[in-house]
């Protein structure tokens, strides 16, 4: 689930200008800015105090604010303070406020809504059922703690922890740790000259980590997800040793001195800013941009399903958006003679020149030789996966459709994991299709534009936003394809190649199916009042004016198709392909009114869902948010969804935090029983 980025709502609160959002995106971007995240590096900037980050971040997650003054002010009675240990309040900058003994929900302040582990600690430590968060400053915590909770003396095994060897270092100087227990890792992970855009200091010993820190000095510390318990155990010490200190988990560590990617959500800028590039000049191959993009999201899909390492699903994810460079792209002049008469000879042209921290080479080679017959289904489950989906894109397999039906005999010649997986995506895409749709016979969206960076901008938010788009190279082609597949809505620019939109949208009213489909009409720069006054005049749900926002298009498209009649009275389907928390994320996105009703899983439920707001809930004799996270837990079962409502109220909190903690209890489910 995603939120608005903390520098537009900085800017709609008046707190910044979009200038100054631009200077902090820039020293992010710079060596030693890298591993802040925004508020840190306004901070840095003087361009906002904590004040200001807590008020940013209590919009960006819709929590009440907690002004200094009231903070300062604030008195806590012993019995709560002593729910939690003194040093967690310390070192996570958190304080308990209110217990409700009954229901065990807890009240605590924070600046960092964002830091789940601390929370987390919180809750096993209070053995709370919930927990219900205020935002406060971080100095109006501090100042509070002063006040209320003894200071911890330091740990004596801290200060007489051994340093390393290891190069001298400035007391001053901002510095990268490297932690990592392995010794034989933390070998060769000194040889990488940099990480993160300086020298690092590679520690193998985590006790010897605190000779290394200083009170003023600003250190980042790195290490794999894998080893958090036994760092978790070191981390108090360390924050008294440097309350500067930022923890950075990875995934894992680059080879051959490449950095690791710190987070997940960095990894994904990247791919999809490959993926926009990639797509964004091909305007004359609309068949090929079509197929490249349907084949890298069923490649990304199996690899998920498949529970990949992040790596492999990096890999894989760069060589669906490649392996057909050579048909998607205009690019001449460049073959390598070493790849002349190769399959993927100009994706591994390509990519060799940029040296991917993946052996991408590797992997189109075994699927070249897959697709030549020299070799059957093999061990390397990426071969497979990007095999398989290459093969059901071409074979026009929809979602929600049969894979071994539509490849035919072919189908033997796949691994039967792969197909197995790949059922099961179709399956669960196209029930999210329909529950986007609002139970309606389609969730697709036809859309025509000319302008490349445009199209594969709405393209992608589009998919994102849950809806099955399909591309059309210009107005005939868009008024063939609404024929045939009857969409929820149409997309257009009003400029188009053989048929302009306005002509595309006056023909679809004279056709009885696409008489009520909307139809949204783009004007290019330039275009005027004029343009605007004629689509609405002719019967346009919209006419939007470029620039256009990606996200305006999804709002817009949303209200439109929530109006249409549905020609369904809901939908159906069982848990193990669309899980209950997926399910409630698309209804909750569109803002649906829907009654979703589990059965055949023990106990009866019910969860209602008002106008993108989860309003109710009941499973057995549980009732309200107990109810929901309950369901939640449920892996098998049925579930059935009616769009109408119930009139049922017994829930009343914000439905994206709701939902994140019935991920955090499913996370925690999942954890317990491996």
């Amino acid at each position: 689930m995603s939120h608005t980025p903390l520098g537009e709502i900085c800017v709609s609160l008046g707190l910044l200008t979009p200038a100054e959002v631009a200077r902090v995106l820039e020293r992010m971007s710079e060596p030693e800015g890298r591993g802040m995240r925004f508020g840190e590096a306004a901070i840095t900037l003087s361009l906002l105090d904590d004040a200001g980050v807590s008020r940013a971040l209590a919009q960006q997650f819709r929590l009440n604010l907690v002004p200094d003054d009231r903070v300062d002010k604030l008195q806590i009675s012993d019995e709560v303070l002593a729910l939690m240990p003194a040093q967690l309040m310390r070192e996570r900058c958190i304080v308990p406020t209110f217990l409700e003994p009954e229901k065990r929900v807890l009240s605590l302040l924070t600046h960092d809504p964002t830091d789940i582990a601390a929370l987390r600690q919180v809750q096993a430590a209070t053995n709370a059922a919930r927990l219900r968060l205020f935002v406060a400053s971080r100095s109006a915590l501090m100042r509070l703690l002063e006040r209320l909770v003894p200071h911890a003396e330091p740990d004596p095994f801290t200060r007489a922890a051994p340093r390393p060897e290891a190069r001298e270092v400035d007391p001053d100087e901002a510095i990268t740790l490297l932690v990592e227990p392995d010794a034989g890792t933390a070998a060769a992970l000194r040889r990488l000259e940099s990480l993160e855009g300086g020298e690092a200091e590679v520690v193998s010993d985590p006790e010897a980590v605190a000779a290394l820190l200083g009170p003023d000095r600003v250190v980042r510390l790195f290490y794999r997800r894998a080893t958090a318990k036994l760092i978790d155990a070191h981390v108090g010490a360390w924050r008294r040793a440097c309350p500067g200190l930022r923890l950075c988990p990875v995934d894992g560590f680059g080879l051959s001195g490449r950095s690791a990617v710190a987070e997940d959500r960095s990894r994904q800028f990247f791919l999809q800013l490959t993926e926009f590039l990639l797509l964004a000049g091909e305007s004359r191959q609309m068949d090929a941009r079509g197929r490249v993009r349907r084949t890298a999201r069923l490649t990304s899909a199996l690899s998920e399903e498949m529970q990949l390492r992040p790596e492999d699903r990096d890999a894989l994810q760069l060589a669906a958006l490649f392996c057909d460079l050579d048909e998607l792209s205009l690019v001449s002049g460049m073959l390598d003679t070493r790849d002349e008469g190769r399959r993927f000879a100009l994706a591994m042209t390509v990519l060799r020149q940029f040296d991917p921290p993946w052996d991408i080479d590797g992997l189109l080679t075994a699927v070249e030789r897959r697709l030549t017959g020299q070799e059957g289904p093999g061990r390397d489950l990426r071969v497979e996966i990007l095999y398989t989906a290459r093969a059901a894109v071409r074979a026009a397999v929809v979602d929600g459709g049969d894979p071994v039906e539509a490849l035919g005999p072919e189908a033997a010649r796949h691994d039967a994991r792969v197909l197995r997986c790949l059922a099961h995506v179709l399956r669960r895409q196209g029930l999210r299709h329909q529950v986007a749709a609002g139970g309606g016979s389609s969730a697709t969206i036809i859309l025509a534009e000319r302008e490349a960076a445009v199209l594969t901008a709405l393209e992608a938010r589009l998919s994102a936003a849950g809806f099955d788009v399909i591309v059309a190279a210009d107005g005939e082609q868009a008024l063939q394809l609404a024929r045939n597949l009857v969409p929820a809505a149409v997309v257009a620019n009003q400029r188009l190649p053989r048929k302009d939109g306005i002509s595309l949208m006056l023909e679809m009213r004279r056709i009885e199916t696409l008489r009520h489909v909307p139809v949204l009409l783009l004007t290019d720069k330039g275009g005027g009042a004029k343009d605007v006054a004629r689509g609405l005049e002719l019967g346009a749900e919209d006419v939007l004016e470029k620039p256009i926002h990606p996200d305006v298009v999804v709002a817009k498209l949303r209200r439109a198709v929530a109006r249409r009649p549905s020609d369904t009275t809901g939908i159906s389907g069982v848990l193990h392909d669309l899980g209950l928390i997926d399910l409630l994320q698309t209804l909750t996105l569109g803002g649906k009114t829907a009654l979703v009703q589990i059965t055949d899983a023990g106990e009866p439920g019910a969860v209602q869902v008002r106008e993108g707001q989860i309003v109710a809930a009941q499973h057995g004799r549980r009732t309200g948010e107990e109810a929901l996270y309950s369901l939640a837990l449920l892996d098998q079962g049925r579930f059935d969804v009616r769009f109408d409502d119930s009139g049922a109220n017994n829930i009343h909190g914000q439905s994206e935090f709701l939902l994140l903690e019935a991920l955090r209890r499913r996370d925690e489910q999942r954890e317990a029983a491996e």
